[in-house]
Parts: structure tokens; C-alpha cells; sequence
């Protein structure tokens, strides 16, 4: 008899019994076997889902060490050697550092991903070169690899059909065209993936078989400037973004570049200050960086500090989620950020011509209102946005300023070097022709000030310096010691920011200027004009080589006086700058120079 206090048990064993009968897991050596009505999957000794047959189709890539199919990724291949079949339709996988948890059931599956340990951590799948269509959460038709972020993604091979829903990253080409799907995994982050495995409709089947027959060619250099400024001076059509609310900024849409032969829409932040009757403000343009979108906080930022301000997100997406998460607006333009796996595409489509053009925009927008005076807009972006105003520099000469927050060019000195080489000789090449800052940052002409830190973990020191000496207008550097990498306060907010901004738009006192630098032996030195007093002075330096961001950098007094500032390096010194700091707080930075050891 069932008393009524085990009748949950009872219901949930019922359940996991009716379940089992529509799959059947069975043990082949070392590896479990689940087969449901309409696929085959095994899991491996070490808990990799190494094989996923849907009617027949190999959707997975395994090999004997890596890729494993379906498996954790940290540093390495993080393996699950404690596999366990705790229910009758289901497999559980644990290790030191992560654990799995296989539920099946006759036509789907639940995958149950932890990491446990205190870092982020990868769950990959890699496709087998057979799976050469997918549908994405729109419905949109596309010929893997493909880069781009989605909710759901429907993959086909031959007459199958495998679905996976769980927010992800898709990049490739990996290893000779090969698909990645991937789902990040933050420390001690727990999350579910579903899978559906079924026969593709004989409409779907045909699609997916036109998809995979397109022949990709390589698209072409544009025969002018890669990107009309005059066509993306006119503002863009707005409308109001119903839903969206925040104090003190409006929420809108407005009109975007086209994407796949379809028009787009942006989502954006816009706010201005307190206007007088007949006064114009200045105006400025805000980038994310990767994993942000348009932010409300960073308007009102500028808002309180006297200018009109617009944010809008880059990336296709709306202000709703969490970072790195955001929902995708049905009508926006292209995933970001970087677009390597995208440079197949044609180049319009591109997420670096999307996004600049993006920009471009909400310049024209901004500069529209006739509060904004279109004389005094300055621009600034963190990180990819770093990168984006970058390249937007060279090609926008509207801008009044220009600060990249860590972002530079001379992508091959960055931590985005091998994701630029893996394409291959000619698509590197490409890349670096197309969307490398350092082809744009020669056109530029307006003052920059460069802000970063000294192990900035993406843009590392060389690149920032060869960003600089590209230009053809006046740099200001302000590089500080450790500077976390990031939005809120540490990338939006630098002082140094509003200082720079202050004096080109509303006649504040300028940052101190560098005049020159020299060393003679182990005394350096830097001379420099400033209206505001510089009282005080430090010499950051390391003794390492290697790796940029694991560098150790320290940091001594340095000696002030009039116009000049100096120090004595400490022995075996390899790379110094000296900062000044002047009586607002505020840092401009000399170069830094590396020392043959």
C-alpha cells in the first residue's frame, strides 16, 4: 500500500520508469548506450558524450584524445571518469573539476553541466563535416561553420534532424571547416542543455540539402572606401522602444545597415542634460565591448556631466538578460564580437562593417538633435568597442576626440593573434586587410587619448604603441598600474575620460602634454607642459619577459620639477614608463620603452 507521504517518491520513480521505456541503455565494454527511437548516442569511459547517431547520421567529431564530441574544455580537456547509471534512463559522469548528467528519453535528451571549479569553463561540441545546414532561433537558413550567438539551433544531415536549445556560441572554421558549438560555464555554474533528435520533413530535408550545395566564394575587396560616409551621415529613422524604461534616457530604435538583403534595427540609450532655451550641448558616442550591450548607466554618466549621450548595442541584441546573455532582437544586424568565423561571409554582412557602420549612425543621429551641437561630439568604446572606434577614427572625421578604452589595432600583437592566424594564410590576411584599426588609424587625424592598463589581458603594450604611432593627429596616454579590463567604473569612467573630454569640448584645462623622453643609462626622464600643476610622479617598471599580461610591473617614486620629471631604473629592468600625475588626480603616461636584458 502507498501511504500518502511516499506518493511524491512513488510519482517520481513512476515517472523515471515510464521514461526508461522509451529509451534503452545497455553497456558495450567500457562505454553505456543509450538508444531511443530516434538516435543512438554513447557515452565514453571519461563522461564525453562521444557519439549522437540520429537516424543513422554521425552528428559528432570524436577522436581518441580530442575533440571528444560533446565535452568540458579548461585549459585542456577536462575528462568525467566516474560514470554511473543512477536511474534507468539516465547517465551520470563526475570528475575533480566538472560532472554531467545525461537524461534520456525516446526522441530528446537533458544535459545537466556543472563546473566545479572557482574559473569559467567550456562545454564544446564539435560537428562532423557532413552537418552542413542549421537553422537558427529566427528560422534564418545557414551553411555551417558559421559564427554567432543563439538560443536554439537546428542542424541537419541528410533526412536527420538534431536541435540543441541553450543559449550558445557557434564559431569555426576549427581544424578544416569543422562547426564548434559552445556554452560557457562560469565558476560553480550549473546549466541545461536540451537535445531533439527527430527526421527532418521532406521540405526541411531539401532546404538543408540546397544549403549545403552553395559554394562558397571568398567575397571581394571593395573597390572605394569600405564604408560610405556620406550615405551614413544622414540620421536614421527612429522609434520608440515600447518596454524599455529607465530614468532620465529614452529607449529607441533606429534604422540599421542591411543584413542578408533584409533592413535592421538598433536598439539604443539616448539622453540629454539640462538645456537652456537656444543652448546646444556637446554630444557623445558610447561602444560596448564584448559580452556588453547599450547601457543606460553610461548615459546617464555623461548626461549628469553636461552632454547628450547615445549607447546603442552592436551586436543585434536588446538590453534584456544578463552580460554576455542578452536577447536577441528578431530585427538586428549580426552576432559579435570580432567576426574571425564570419570572414567568409559577404563583406557588407560582416560584424566589424556592421558595427562601425553602426556607429557612424548614431553619430549622424546624435548630431541631428537640436539641442546637440554637431561641432563638439566626441567618441569612446571599451574593449571590442575599444576596437570598433578604433577603426571608426580613420573613417569618421566628425568626431571632435576619440578615447579607446584597452581597444587598439595591430591585431596580431593581441590575445587575438592565433584567433586571426587560425583562419588560415589567405583569410588572416584578409581580416587583417579588412578589420585591423591599423589600416584606418592612419586617416586619423582628431586627438586620442589611449587608456589601458599594464596587463591588460587582450591588448597587450606593443599593439597599443604601434596603434598610436599610426596616427596622424595628436595622442595622449594614460596607462595605469594592473587596471581591471571591464565596464561600470573601470572602463566608463577613467577620470582621465572626462578631464580629456572636458577641455576640447566645454574650454576645460587640457591633460598635461609629453614633450619628450630620453634615457641615459639608468636615469630616465620625460619632459612635458601642463596648466595644471603635476605634483607628483611614479616610475612603473618590470623585470620580466614573456607573456604581456603576466608580466610583474612595479612601481617607484619619481623626482618632479618644473617641465621634467625622472628616476633611476633598479637593475635588470626590461620595459618603464613614467607617470604624471597632476593636482586633479588626473595620469597622462609617457611611452614605454623595452630594455634588451
Amino acid at each position: 500500500m502507498t501511504t500518502r507521504r511516499s506518493l511524491p517518491l512513488f510519482l517520481t520513480l513512476l515517472a523515471a520508469s515510464l521514461a526508461a521505456q522509451d529509451v534503452i541503455i545497455t553497456k558495450d565494454g567500457d562505454r553505456y548506450v543509450a538508444k531511443g527511437a530516434t538516435y543512438e548516442a554513447v557515452v565514453a569511459p571519461d563522461g564525453c558524450l562521444e557519439s549522437l547517431r540520429v537516424n543513422g547520421a554521425e552528428f559528432f567529431m570524436h577522436a581518441p584524445n580530442f575533440p571528444r564530441g560533446a565535452y568540458f574544455h579548461q585549459d585542456g580537456l577536462v575528462t568525467c571518469p566516474d560514470v554511473q547509471q543512477p536511474a534507468p534512463n539516465v547517465i551520470e559522469a563526475k570528475g575533480e573539476k566538472a560532472s554531467v548528467r545525461y537524461q534520456f528519453a525516446a526522441d530528446s535528451q537533458k544535459w545537466t553541466l556543472t563546473n566545479a571549479t572557482d574559473k569559467r569553463m567550456l562545454f564544446l561540441i564539435v560537428f562532423e563535416l557532413p552537418v552542413k545546414a542549421m537553422t537558427d532561433e529566427r528560422g534564418e537558413w545557414w551553411q555551417p561553420p558559421v559564427g554567432m550567438r543563439c538560443t536554439t539551433a537546428t542542424w541537419f544531415q541528410d533526412h536527420a534532424r538534431l536541435r540543441i536549445t541553450g543559449t550558445a556560441r557557434l564559431w569555426g572554421p576549427w581544424s578544416g571547416d569543422h562547426q564548434v558549438w559552445e556554452v560557457g560555464l562560469d565558476p560553480m555554474q550549473t546549466r541545461e542543455v536540451t537535445i531533439e533528435a527527430a527526421m527532418a520533413t521532406d521540405d526541411e530535408a531539401k532546404q538543408a540539402a540546397a544549403v549545403a550545395a552553395q559554394v562558397r566564394e571568398a567575397p571581394k575587396d571593395p573597390e572605394g572606401p569600405m564604408w560610405d560616409l556620406r550615405a551614413f551621415s544622414q540620421p536614421p529613422a527612429t522609434q520608440p522602444a515600447e518596454g524599455f524604461d529607465e530614468p532620465g534616457v529614452k529607449a529607441i530604435f533606429h534604422d540599421g545597415p542591411t543584413f542578408r538583403n533584409r533592413p535592421t534595427r538598433v536598439f539604443a540609450w539616448i539622453g540629454l542634460p539640462e538645456v537652456k532655451p537656444g543652448q546646444r550641448v556637446p554630444g557623445m558616442v558610447l561602444v560596448h565591448g564584448g559580452g556588453g550591450t547599450a547601457f543606460a548607466d553610461w548615459v546617464r554618466l555623461w548626461t549628469g556631466r553636461g552632454y547628450a549621450a547615445i549607447a546603442m548595442d552592436t551586436c543585434g541584441c536588446l538590453p534584456k538578460g544578463t552580460y554576455g546573455n542578452w536577447e536577441r532582437d528578431e530585427h538586428g544586424g549580426p552576432w559579435g564580437w570580432g567576426g574571425f568565423d564570419q570572414i567568409d561571409w559577404p563583406r557588407t554582412d560582416q560584424w566589424t562593417w556592421q558595427a562601425v557602420a553602426q556607429v557612424l549612425l548614431a553619430n549622424s543621429l546624435l548630431r541631428s538633435l537640436p539641442e546637440v551641437d554637431p561641432d563638439r561630439i566626441g567618441l569612446t568604446g571599451i574593449s571590442w568597442g575599444g576596437y570598433l572606434v578604433s577603426v571608426v577614427a580613420g573613417v569618421d572625421n566628425r568626431f571632435r576626440f576619440v578615447v579607446p578604452v584597452y581597444g587598439c589595432g595591430y591585431y596580431l600583437d593581441t590575445v587575438f593573434g592565433q584567433s586571426a592566424k587560425s583562419l588560415g594564410e589567405e583569410r588572416a590576411a584578409r581580416w587583417m586587410r579588412w578589420w585591423d584599426p591599423s589600416v584606418y588609424l592612419t586617416d586619423a587625424a582628431m586627438p586620442m587619448l589611449w587608456v589601458t592598463g599594464t596587463n591588460d589581458f587582450a591588448y597587450w603594450l606593443p599593439a597599443l604603441q604601434q596603434s598610436y604611432h599610426a596616427t596622424k593627429g595628436p595622442h595622449t596616454l594614460c596607462v595605469t598600474l594592473r587596471m581591471p579590463h571591464g565596464h561600470g567604473g573601470h572602463g566608463e569612467n577613467p577620470p582621465e575620460i572626462k578631464g580629456f573630454a572636458d577641455s576640447l569640448l566645454l574650454g576645460g584645462q587640457p591633460l598635461a602634454k609629453i614633450t619628450g623622453q630620453s634615457r641615459d643609462g639608468t636615469l630616465v626622464s620625460t619632459t612635458y607642459e601642463s596648466p595644471v600643476p603635476i605634483t607628483k610622479a611614479e616610475l612603473l617598471y618590470t623585470k620580466a619577459t614573456g607573456n604581456w599580461p603576466d608580466r610583474l610591473w612595479e612601481l617607484a617614486p619619481a623626482a618632479v620639477e618644473p617641465g621634467r620629471v625622472s628616476a633611476t631604473l633598479p637593475e635588470g629592468v626590461t620595459c618603464y614608463y613614467l607617470n604624471l600625475i597632476d593636482e586633479r588626480g588626473l595620469t597622462v603616461s609617457s611611452e614605454h620603452e623595452e630594455i634588451a636584458p
